[in-house]
């Protein structure tokens, strides 16, 4: 891909398995996300124009990273209460941090909250969970399966949703759905200074120190596996999958490196923070300092959006298979989803070529071809296509029955109206009013009025829908 760097160019290359925890992570930012459905995308759109949900919006915001009109946005930090407790246990820590989360919408009634941990040593003018030393990779490795574990991302979820629905003004059963978006964490180390002999102000050796690290790097990206949440089980490894793993990443400079796959997007660098003032604003705004990152977060909105929308329509097939006719109304209801969504679907596909910069491009793609992106929108397309079709077929088969309807009526009409015609039976209804005969009278005029308020209301009720 562009920017695409060797790390290990064979297995002659793979260092020794390290004995002793050489690396060791003073600060370093992981993001999760849980995406949320809401019954309908009103609140959303008003949000973001009055300012509700505010915009980052700053020269030095990742803003830049889009073009203009992308039809992206991303909220500054919207508080979602207390990190829970496990979590902070976990990683031995005493501060009260908060949850905060950004909220990445590209229309209609979906949003993905991206929520970031920030974990690092303690600094007098910094937010989130306060470590009381270094962490270790086992130590990491141990928070993220924590954070994994489908208790503790429900309870994250549930808080993202509350203080979004606070936000919105809404109920909080107007978010018809939340989810984890399962495998997605982004993951930047961007303070070393714990690691052993390190100078503070040296800045990350891209390739050289992604080698030299590779064991770790590699245990962190497969943060996935049961085998690695006891203490040093990554060590074990062989050589070919340590070559496998991490023989190549991205960066633009070679003060940082990139691994994508398809559970995580991780950063290595050592910035440190507070010698960018750019980075110093990322970090405090966004709870990361990666473009990668971002790119990686909208990725996560888009497979969110297509893997939701994908179940919604195969359901709908379901249901209409099982469904003789539909209605008006429901053909025009099915219509009007059917073009807010696929308006949305192609938003999802061709939101690449928004990105500004060819190397995000080629992320993209990247983390695209891992993930199955391709697989999941085309199933997407195919569920919508036969949705389409199937409520076509639906509603011509409900047109022919009203069609059939409104032909025998007419002809009920027609033969009351040449019965009507006839002189002779003029003539008679003309003798049985001279001789006062009310009950033939009115058999008759039932015979004649009652067809056409039969028609009328058919007729109706056709016209109404």
């Amino acid at each position: 891909m562009e920017n695409g760097s060797v790390i290990l160019s064979s297995l002659d290359d793979v260092p020794a398995p390290p004995v002793t925890d050489r690396l060791l992570i003073s600060g370093c930012s992981v993001v999760s996300y849980h995406a949320h459905r809401l019954a309908s995308p009103t609140r959303l759109a008003e949000a973001f124009e009055l300012g509700t949900l505010a915009s980052i919006d700053d020269d030095r915001s990742y803003a830049s990273k889009v073009r203009p009109g992308s039809g992206l946005e991303y909220s500054a930090f919207v508080d979602a209460g207390p990190v829970p407790a496990a979590l902070t246990r976990i990683v031995h820590s005493n501060h009260a941090a908060r949850l905060q989360q950004s909220v990445l919408w590209l229309g209609e009634e979906y949003v993905v909250s991206a929520i970031p941990f920030f974990l690092s040593v303690r600094r007098p003018d910094r937010a989130g969970i306060e470590l009381t030393a270094p962490l270790t990779v086992d130590g990491l490795l141990r928070f993220l399966g924590l954070l994994a574990e489908p208790a503790i991302a429900r309870s994250v979820g549930e808080q993202a949703a509350a203080a979004l629905a606070r936000r919105l003004g809404l109920r909080v059963d107007e978010i018809e759905r939340t989810w984890p978006v399962t495998g997605s964490f982004g993951i930047q180390i961007w303070n070393l200074d714990g690691t052993t002999g390190r100078d503070t102000a040296k800045l990350y050796e891209g390739s050289k120190e992604s080698a030299e690290y590779s064991w770790e790097i590699s245990a962190i990206l497969s943060y996935s596996s049961d085998h690695f949440k006891e203490d040093g089980l990554w060590r074990r490894r062989s050589r070919q999958q340590i070559y496998s793993t991490v023989r190549s990443g991205s960066g633009f400079f070679d003060d940082h490196m990139v691994f994508v796959n398809a559970d995580c997007c991780l950063e290595m660098a050592h910035l440190p923070a507070w010698l960018r003032d750019r980075s110093d604003f990322r970090l405090t705004n966004y709870g990361y300092d990666s473009s990668s990152i971002f790119v990686w977060s909208i990725s996560m909105l888009r497979t969110a959006i297509a893997e939701d929308l994908s179940q919604r329509y195969r359901e709908a097939v379901v249901d209409l298979i099982a469904r003789r006719q539909i209605t008006v109304v429901e053909q025009a209801e099915m219509t009007r989803l059917h073009v807010r969504h696929s308006r949305l679907l192609d938003r999802i596909v061709t939101f690449r070529d928004q990105f500004v910069e060819a190397r995000n491009r080629a992320l993209d793609e990247q983390i695209t071809t891992y993930r199955s992106g391709s697989r999941a929108t085309s199933a997407l397309l195919r569920h919508i296509d036969r949705y389409s079709a199937l409520a076509m077929s639906l509603y011509r088969v409900h047109e022919e029955t009203e069609r059939s309807r409104r032909d025998a009526l007419i002809a009920m009409l027609a033969v009351v109206l040449a019965v009507v015609q006839v002189p002779g039976f003029v003539e008679q209804i003309a003798d049985w009013a001279d001789a006062g005969t009310w009950v033939r009278l009115g058999i008759s005029a039932t015979l004649i009025v009652l067809p056409l308020v039969l028609l009328w209301r058919v007729l109706r009720r056709t016209a109404s829908g």
